[in-house]
């Protein structure tokens, strides 16, 4: 059992200083590349009424906040929802 918690306290930090170097903002791109979501499903859910998907609009520019999107796939992966 000590094992598993030296591994899990070794993969949170390597989370945490991977996470330093990466961007707090992403585009539809980006978000496709970091989620393996589609930039087609992605521009789909942002142009959906009433949509959960955590973006916001700079202009026409869509930006979605890196850890809105953790969030919101992990919410998603809980409900087992189709996209």
């Amino acid at each position: 059992m000590n094992e598993n918690n030296d591994l899990k306290i070794l993969l949170d930090e390597l989370k945490e200083l991977l996470g330093r170097n990466q961007k707090e903002t992403l585009s539809i791109k980006e978000a496709a590349t970091y989620s393996g979501i589609g930039h087609e499903t992605i521009r789909a859910l942002v142009n959906k009424k009433n949509s959960d998907f955590p973006f916001f609009r700079i202009g026409k520019k869509v930006i979605i906040k890196r850890s809105l999107l953790d969030e919101w796939l992990e919410k998603v992966s809980i409900e087992h929802r189709n996209i």
